[in-house]
Order: C-alpha cells, then sequence, then structure tokens
C-alpha cells in the first residue's frame, strides 16, 4: 500500500479505483485516530442534549416504526402517534430528521439490540460517503490523484463534519449533497447528462428541506459562476440554454420528491415556528463575530453557526487565489461573494430562510477550500519563489493578528497549533520548490516532500478534532453519553412508574411539573400519551393555543414542556389523569391532583399523583364564547373559561341553538406595596425596577395576607422591556434574563432568552407565574421577585392575581363527563364512537387541529373546525351521533401525484437526452 501510495503521491494520476481504496486507507487512518478515544472512555456520539432528545431517540423510534410495518404490513404505516406530545404527524415531526435519509433505513439490517451501534456506524458511514463524494466530484474536475486525496481529507475532516458528528449528525447531508449537485451542474454545463443532476436535487429535497433551500441557493451561485468561468461572455440565448436546462432538470428533481417534500412542507409551514424579525433587527453583527470570522478559520470553534476550522494548508492556499485567479477561477470568485455575504446579517437571514442571522449555509464553503487545495497540492513542486514568499507574507500577517486577537480574548494552545502546522507546511513546500530549483527532484524526493505534506495536513485535522472532543481541549466528549447507557436512560425517565398505572379504556394523558424540564420526547419511547415534545417541527395550532394561556415555560419548539406551569384546569383539560415526578416536586403538584399511595413505589424517589376531574378525551359543548370574546380575557380567566364551554369562530358554526356564555368568572387583583429591602441591589422607580447586581430582588407584601388563603395566587408580568446595565463595545451585550417569583414552597422561574439565541427566542413582553394553591392556614404575605441580570426593567404593570376556591368545578366536569364521546376504537389512524344530545352542540376534542383528520358523522361527511384555540371541533345535532375521525397527512395524495408526473418527465427527460 506504501508504495501505491508513493505512487499517486508523486505522480498526478487521473483518479481510479486506486485512489477510491487509498481514501479508504487514509479515512480509516483518521477514524481511529480520532474516534478511538470515545471507544476508550466508552463514550457515545450521542449529546446529552439533542442528541438524548431527539436524533437517537428519534432514529430509535423511526426504525421501529418501519419494522413493525414490515412485521404487519396489514396494519399499514402509522402516519400519526399519539405518544409524540398530544399526538402529532409523524410526516411533519420526522421529516426533519431521519424519513428522507437513505443512511437511516440501512439500520433496519441490525437487530433492535444493536440499534445504539447502528447510530454510531452510520454516522461514521456518512463520513466515508462525504469524501467519496468529494472525490467523484475532483474526478469530475479532472482533479489529479494526489490533490484529491489530500481535498478529500480535507473536505471530510473540516471541523463543520467533527462538530455535528456529535452535535446534529443530519446536518452531516448537505456535506454529502453539495458535491453531487456540483457534479449535475458540471455535467450540464458540459453538455453531458442532467441525470446526475436531477438524482441529487431528489435525494436531497427528500433529506431535509431546510437544509434543501440553502442548497437551492447554493447550486445556483455555483452554476452562475462556473457558467462564466468556462463560457465567459456569450450571448443571452447561449446563458439562457443552460439556465433552462439547469431549471427543469431542478423541477423534476423537486416534482419527484413530491410524496415527501410536499407534506413535510405543509406540516412546516402550519408549524410552531415563527420568523421573528428580519436578522433579528441587527444591522451589523456583533464585534465579535467579525474578530471571529479571523480567529476561527483554522480552530474548532464556531460564532453564530459561523463554521470554519480548515485545515491550516487553506492559508497557504488564500495568496494562489489571487496571484492565480484564473487557473483557480469560479474558488476565488465563490469564496470571496461568500465573504462578502458573511459581513452583514441581512445575508445570512436570507440564506437562514429570512428567518434568524445563522450562517449554517457555511457548510459549502470546504467544498472550495478543499478543491484549491487539491489544485496546490498538485502544483506543489511547481511553485514560484513570489508564491511561496507570498504565503511566509500571509503566514506573518495572519499569525500577528492572532496574537493581537488573543490579547483579548486570552492565550489557547488551539490559536497557535494551526499558525505551526501552517508553518511546517510551508517549509516543506520552499525546501522542494528550492532543492527543484538546483536539480529536478528524485522520486524518493518527491515521495517524501508529498508523504510529509499530507502527515501534517492529516495530523494537524485530527489535533483540530481532538482540541474539540479531548479534555485537554474544549473537552466536548463530556457532553456525550456513556456508550450503552441511553435506552436505559430513556426507561428510567419516570423510574417504571407508568408501567404501573391502570390500564382501563379511558383515554388520557400523562402529566410533569414544572421541575420537569428533562421530560421531553421520552414519552415516545415509553408509548405513552403525554403533552411533552421537543422537535423543530411542532403544531402551530397547539403552539397558539399555548400562547393564548400564556404558560411561562412555552417555547416554539417545546410549546406544551414542563407540566402547563402547574395550572390545574389547563392540565385537566388537556386529559393529564395522572402526574408523575420525583417526590421532591410534590409542593408543585397542580391543585386538585393527590398523591395516589396505591400507585407509588415507596423504594422509588418518584412518585404518582391523580386527579379525578381530567377532562374526557372528546365531550360535547351547549355554551360557547367566539373567539373575539375569549381574547379579550386575561390569560387566567381564558383558562376557566375552558372548564365552562367551547370557543368557537361564529362564522363557521350556526350557534343559534347554543347558549353564549356570561357568567363572572372569579379573577380577583390584590393591591400590594412593590418594595426593596436592599436598594444597594435593587430599586424601584416609577414603571421600571432597577437591578443593580446580579439576581436582585424586590419584593411584593400583599395588603391583605388573608385574600390569599384557600386562592390559587398567579403573579403577571405586563409590558415588560429589559435594558442591560452594561454595554461592551467589543462583544454585543446579551438581553437574556431570568425572572423568579417565590411563595412559600414554591419557586418559579421563566426564561427570556436573547434574540441571537436561535430557535428558542420569543420576545416575552408578558410573563405568568401560577405560584399554587395557598390553603386557609398559609401565613403568607409576602412575593419576592428576582431578576438574574443587572439593568433596567421596564414593567407596564404587576398584578397579583388571585382564583378563590370553585365549588362548581367538580360539576361541571361531571356534565362533561356525562356529555362524553364513548370512544369505541382509537388508533393512530381512526378514533370513533358514540355520543347522545338533546340539543344542538359542539364536539370538542383534544386532538391537536390538522386538515389530516377527517371527520364523519352518522356516516356522512362532516368539516372539521378549529375549537379552543388549537383542536379539533365538530358541530352536532340533537339526537344520536357516531363520529368517525381518520388520519391522512395532509398533501400525501398531492405530493404521490407530483412524484408520478416527475417519474413520467424522468422518462421523457431520458429519451430527449438519449435522442440528442
Amino acid at each position: 500500500m506504501l508504495k501505491d501510495l508513493g505512487e499517486n503521491l508523486f505522480e498526478e494520476k487521473k483518479i481510479t479505483k486506486r485512489t477510491f481504496a487509498l481514501f479508504t486507507g487514509l479515512f480509516l487512518i483518521m477514524i481511529v485516530g480520532i474516534y478511538s478515544y470515545f471507544v476508550v472512555m466508552q463514550k457515545s456520539f450521542i449529546w446529552q442534549g439533542d442528541g438524548f432528545s431527539q436524533h437517537y431517540l428519534i432514529f430509535k423510534d423511526y426504525l421501529a416504526l418501519i419494522k413493525d410495518y414490515f412485521a404487519d404490513p396489514s396494519v399499514g404505516l402509522p402516519f400519526w402517534d399519539w405518544t409524540n406530545g398530544m399526538g402529532a404527524d409523524v410526516l411533519s415531526a420526522y421529516g426533519y430528521y431521519v424519513i428522507g435519509d437513505p443512511f437511516v433505513y440501512l439500520g433496519l439490517l441490525f437487530p433492535d439490540s444493536m440499534t445504539e451501534l447502528a447510530f454510531h456506524f452510520l454516522i461514521l458511514l456518512r463520513l466515508y460517503f462525504i469524501g467519496m463524494a468529494f472525490l467523484f466530484y475532483c474526478r469530475e474536475m479532472k482533479i489529479g490523484s494526489s490533490g484529491a486525496l489530500v481535498g478529500s481529507m480535507m473536505y471530510t475532516f473540516t471541523f463543520y463534519v467533527i462538530l455535528n458528528v456529535t452535535r446534529h449528525p443530519f446536518f452531516l447531508m448537505p456535506m454529502l449533497f453539495f458535491p453531487l449537485l456540483c457534479i449535475g451542474i458540471e455535467k450540464i454545463l458540459h453538455n453531458k447528462s442532467n441525470t446526475v443532476f436531477i438524482v441529487a436535487i431528489f435525494l436531497s429535497a427528500c433529506s431535509n428541506f431546510y437544509f434543501f433551500y440553502m442548497l437551492s441557493v447554493l447550486i445556483f451561485i455555483y452554476a452562475v459562476i462556473r457558467y462564466f468561468q468556462l463560457y465567459g461572455k456569450k450571448t443571452i440565448r447561449h446563458f439562457l440554454t443552460y439556465v433552462w436546462t439547469s431549471i427543469y432538470s431542478y423541477l423534476i428533481g423537486l416534482v419527484l420528491s413530491s410524496v415527501l417534500f410536499v407534506p413535510i412542507v405543509g406540516g412546516f409551514l402550519q408549524s410552531s415556528r415563527e420568523p421573528g424579525e428580519f436578522a433579528s433587527g441587527l444591522l451589523i453583527y456583533p464585534t465579535k463575530y467579525y474578530w471571529s470570522l479571523i480567529l476561527n478559520v483554522f480552530v474548532s470553534e464556531r460564532y453564530l453557526w459561523t463554521v470554519f476550522g480548515f485545515s491550516s494548508f487553506a492559508l497557504l492556499l488564500l495568496p494562489m487565489l489571487w496571484m492565480k485567479r484564473k487557473e483557480f477561477g469560479f474558488i476565488s470568485g465563490s469564496l470571496a461573494l461568500f465573504a462578502v455575504i458573511l459581513l452583514l446579517p441581512a445575508f445570512g437571514s436570507i440564506m437562514n430562510g429570512f428567518a434568524g442571522p445563522y450562517n449554517r449555509w457555511t457548510f459549502a464553503i470546504p467544498l472550495f477550500i478543499s478543491l484549491g487545495a487539491a489544485m496546490l497540492f498538485n502544483s506543489r513542486f511547481k511553485l514560484k519563489e513570489k508564491e511561496y514568499s507570498a504565503m511566509g507574507a500571509l503566514l506573518l500577517v495572519y499569525s500577528g493578528a492572532i496574537v493581537l486577537i488573543m490579547q483579548v480574548v486570552g492565550f489557547k494552545i488551539a490559536y497557535i497549533a494551526p499558525l505551526i502546522f501552517a508553518g511546517m507546511m510551508w517549509l516543506l513546500l520552499v525546501l522542494a520548490n528550492k532543492q527543484k530549483a538546483k536539480k529536478p527532484l528524485t522520486r524518493r524526493s518527491k515521495w517524501f516532500y508529498s508523504a510529509s505534506l499530507l502527515v501534517v495536513i492529516m495530523v494537524d485535522l485530527g489535533f483540530s478534532a481532538m482540541d474539540y472532543y479531548y479534555p485537554w481541549g474544549q473537552n466536548k466528549i463530556e457532553l456525550s453519553l456513556d456508550y450503552g447507557t441511553v435506552d436505559e436512560n430513556y426507561l428510567s425517565t419516570f423510574d417504571g412508574l407508568e408501567q404501573e398505572l391502570p390500564q382501563d379504556k379511558e383515554i388520557s394523558r400523562i402529566g410533569v411539573t414544572s421541575k420537569d424540564n428533562h421530560v421531553k420526547n421520552q414519552m415516545i419511547i415509553l408509548e405513552e400519551m403525554g403533552l411533552n415534545s421537543y422537535l423543530s417541527v411542532s403544531n402551530g395550532f397547539i403552539s397558539n393555543f399555548a400562547q393564548q394561556l400564556e404558560t411561562g415555560q412555552f417555547q416554539l419548539i417545546q410549546p406544551l414542556r414542563s407540566g402547563f406551569d402547574d395550572r390545574q384546569i389547563a392540565n385537566n383539560f388537556l386529559g393529564v389523569r395522572y402526574i408523575l415526578t420525583e417526590k421532591e416536586n410534590e409542593a408543585y403538584l397542580p391543585y386538585g391532583y393527590e398523591v395516589a399511595e396505591d400507585l407509588s413505589d415507596k423504594s422509588s424517589s418518584f412518585i404518582v399523583a391523580e386527579t379525578k376531574n381530567y377532562f374526557p378525551f372528546a365531550y360535547a359543548n351547549t355554551t360557547y364564547l367566539t373567539y373575539e370574546s375569549f381574547r379579550q380575557l386575561n390569560p387566567i380567566e381564558k383558562e376557566q373559561f375552558l372548564s365552562y364551554g367551547v370557543i368557537v369562530e361564529s362564522e363557521e358554526v350556526d350557534t343559534t341553538d347554543l347558549t353564549l356564555f356570561d357568567q363572572p368568572l372569579e379573577v380577583k387583583s390584590e393591591d400590594y406595596q412593590l418594595v426593596s429591602n436592599d436598594p444597594s441591589k435593587a430599586s424601584v422607580e416609577e414603571e421600571e425596577i432597577i437591578i443593580k447586581e446580579s439576581n436582585g430582588k424586590v419584593e411584593l407584601i400583599v395588603d391583605d395576607p388573608t385574600a390569599l388563603q384557600n386562592t390559587e395566587v398567579y403573579v403577571y408580568l405586563e409590558g415588560l422591556d429589559f435594558t442591560p446595565s452594561t454595554s461592551d463595545p467589543l462583544t454585543r451585550t446579551p438581553t437574556s434574563f431570568t425572572a423568579k417569583v417565590a411563595l412559600g414552597e414554591r419557586k418559579k422561574a421563566i426564561r427570556q432568552s436573547d434574540v441571537l439565541s436561535f430557535s428558542s427566542y420569543i420576545k416575552r413582553s408578558e410573563m405568568l407565574f401560577n405560584m399554587g394553591y395557598q390553603d386557609g392556614n398559609s401565613k403568607e404575605e409576602t412575593i419576592s421577585l428576582q431578576f438574574s441580570e443587572a439593568g433596567e426593567y421596564a414593567l407596564e404593570d404587576i398584578t397579583v392575581f388571585v382564583v378563590p376556591k370553585d365549588e362548581g368545578y367538580s360539576a361541571r366536569v361531571a356534565e362533561k363527563r356525562a356529555n362524553q364521546l364513548n370512544i369505541e376504537q382509537f388508533t393512530n389512524k381512526m378514533v370513533s364512537g358514540s355520543v347522545t344530545m338533546t340539543e344542538s352542540s359542539i364536539l370538542s376534542t383534544t386532538i391537536p387541529y390538522t386538515e389530516g383528520w377527517k371527520a364523519e358523522v352518522n356516516g356522512k361527511k362532516v368539516e372539521t373546525i378549529l375549537v379552543n384555540e388549537g383542536f379539533i371541533g365538530l358541530p352536532l345535532e340533537p339526537g344520536n351521533s357516531a363520529v368517525t375521525f381518520t388520519y391522512q397527512p395532509p398533501f400525501l395524495i398531492v405530493g404521490a401525484w407530483l412524484s408520478l408526473v416527475g417519474t413520467i418527465a424522468l422518462a421523457a427527460n431520458h429519451v430527449f437526452w438519449n435522442k440528442h
């Protein structure tokens, strides 16, 4: 092999099977060198954050769904899953992660007991194919074998890849698809078949719509720049010929993917995602961002998802991009354009689908850097003195810049190491070319310099990866779960108590408390119905419901997390019969949930709490309120109304025979004095609170303490706006903070994330804290309000709401039970049952609203309506109503027909190209 390696390194031969074999060997060396430490430390690639809650969990569950289908195809594919939050469309929820990823289906070859091994193997297999795709691209570009091998190492082990091996494995796929798309464009521009481009579009559109958007923009940029490099200024007709070929080829590939792409994108468009303010309201990035563009080029760090971490060999490439810009052509032009795009948040926002200015598109830059590096490596013995002198000068300038920046950010060996590696590479190039200037290099000399340069590049890449993972660097390996523990972690979420719950026919859900932030998607693995979900694409109507009731823990991708702030009626309304939590959280159980001693294991650290007042899954209402009236209520009144009737749009429903709600709701506000016991840390001024030190605190002293007895107490902040007390001209001061309220045993916190905190950002102008039920013995009169960050907190109002014990509540719940839909069939495809009413009514369910659920009443199709801000409802006539709900993903049939059209178009395209 060493002989073969030598042959390929000192002669720029064409890329052959031998090149791919050599790449395989080099790839394995790198994998063993970088990831053997994970084996030694018994660590997995599963990140404790999203890896545990999303990536591995969804991979595992999706494989189980497919295997169950193969075991019994007669049941069909489950397109709806009741264990995912309150119920979710599988295509919409999983399409972002696994459904279109071809590697996922290789996991079906592994037995269930080896799913974790399959997850790891397939991540490394993705890396291998990323490198292979780049080699195929180099072959299309007629790059010599030796340079292609070097470029493939740089592309495969760039920091974007190293980062996402353990962070977001499905983020690796665009690194595979981009070279394939470029190959497709190259073939079109050279008047060859467009099939590769069509297939690449098809695969990338199926895989992930989010990255497909970025790939579409990037391949357009690539095609335009590459065209002008190849053809210069031709006629408009000549240019439009290639534009037309590219567009219709793109459309064929996209239409082919429609069976997945259309329903998945349709689900996204109805999701809880909110684009927010364009570019997060930024005209320029924080100063820290701009120096990070310089600092992070060769290190394993990132800022706002601008991911570089290239091999130091790229530093020697930079002067060549200018000095030989005709030879490097579109590489220089593309990188120059990308440099401009990186400068302004507006461009970042556009590349991110007009959302926040996060540069996840930077996965494309390594292709151009690696291709340029391959070309430089192939000309390593042909450098002129002015060229390697320019490399040396740039190395000195960049070293000076790093030294200056370290005066601000501090010294790290990771900042110096790339300079050392670049210096070694430069020295090898200088020595080789100086020696050649005196006399021709021997085969042995060429082999020595070539092999040495390759080794230094590989060690450089390996060091960067190790700096990211290993304890002597950033130690990110500590954020990974121990290998072999992930499945047990899922099963131990509630210490197995969920398995002891009664298995009766009544449909209900399992809830948690506000202290159970760790519970996200585990109900999917536990196969239990709950509320919690944590997905990039969540139902937008459920999000709206949570926002209307202003649950404090709400996030766009976790709308019903953390027990709905322990609010009684909300949990009852959503059908939560049992709450499972640790014993230490008992004080946070919603009012009406009592510890069930017969269901709680005394040897366990967990308890089971139960209520008799959970609402039925579906029930008929004769009392209603319009959305217009409902939205004028405060969030506590909104929650209270849910126990009385149903919210409908009067324009959609004939309300003639229904009763309009007109009763008073028992929500009172109490007077208090807002004071600060320590003016040095916090002070109270008109319409604002000044926090002078972190975690400064003020107190609300209620005028009549007895008013809190036998009531549920809420603290409501309105018109909240935070201005930090300090501002750093070099690093933008974050606007994030945490507000904490304490009353007795209960302490509640709500986090206001920073505007640049990715998908978790929403502006919380209002914050509602449920401080729980205070019994008749309570003597509490002081409510503390604490803010984590120093600054000015403008507030329009602070209200202390109290809700007296509702003596008629249980009777209203009993009425709903009397009018419930008697469910006869409940599956992932169908819900059916019957209900008898003597008057016209509205059937309200806790099925999250989506167009995919269709309904029949007594055998006749009935249009579903949106009720209660987020759920499916039906108008019912008097008498017995046999109701059947069936589910089919929205747009699936349309997508399937479009894919058929795409198949016909592909066949026609094949015939056309064969004729021409």
